[in-house]
């Protein structure tokens, strides 16, 4: 199997620490392209040009990192990164749903950021941060931050606040909770987690 990838994107580094996480380094071949370049080695198998996308071994891709996650989930199913107990498993889907949405207003702000001054809309830009904080607040509420395991959810929130102390290191989450501050720095020293650093 390719994983198309970027060193940066939160979305290719959920998938990334989850291959890590299941012990299938050596099945899948990482390969780090730009998106957007529209190089066309990418556009071949995702018209998107998004990362990640997942060539498997039969040439299907697939795109959208849940849905990888899913198919390696079904497919190479020990170590479980779900739970077994069906309302557990709803739970940690549920804290997976929300940290998607966190790393989408994380990337709206980036894009935002990116158009000259004139362009940027700054109500957009305010709308997305206050997003992010009560996504936080509510993480903080919901999510079982237990250090016994690391499933889904788990990656979900650590990529996610990974990625708000990269992009938008001002909107200091971390006063918001010290039981997730204090989670994350365990999550942030997995070896899944260290090996999938993006660069500075």
């Amino acid at each position: 199997m390719k994983l198309y990838t970027s060193l940066t994107s939160p979305f290719a580094r959920k998938v990334r620490v989850a291959i890590i996480e299941k012990h299938l380094s050596d099945l899948v071949e990482n390969v780090v392209i730009d998106p957007w370049a529209s190089p066309d080695e990418l556009l071949r198998i995702n018209p998107l040009s998004q990362v990640p996308t997942l060539l498997l071994d039969d040439d299907l891709p697939l795109s959208n990192s849940d849905t990888m996650l899913d198919w390696f989930e079904h497919h190479y199913p020990n170590p479980a990164l779900l739970p077994d107990d069906e309302t557990l498993r709803t739970r940690a889907l549920a804290i997976v749903a929300l940290t998607q949405g966190l790393i989408e207003c994380t990337v709206d702000i980036v894009l935002e950021r990116r158009r000259i001054s004139a362009q940027q809309s700054q109500a957009m830009i305010e709308r997305r941060l206050t997003t992010i904080d009560r996504v936080v607040e509510t993480l903080a509420i919901r999510f079982d931050a237990d250090t016994q395991h690391f499933h889904l959810d788990g990656i979900g929130v650590a990529c996610a606040l990974a990625y708000l102390d990269l992009r938008v290191p001002e909107r200091n989450w971390r006063e918001r909770s010290k039981q997730l501050t204090a989670w994350q720095a365990w999550a942030t020293e997995r070896d899944s987690m260290r090996a999938t650093q993006p660069p500075p």
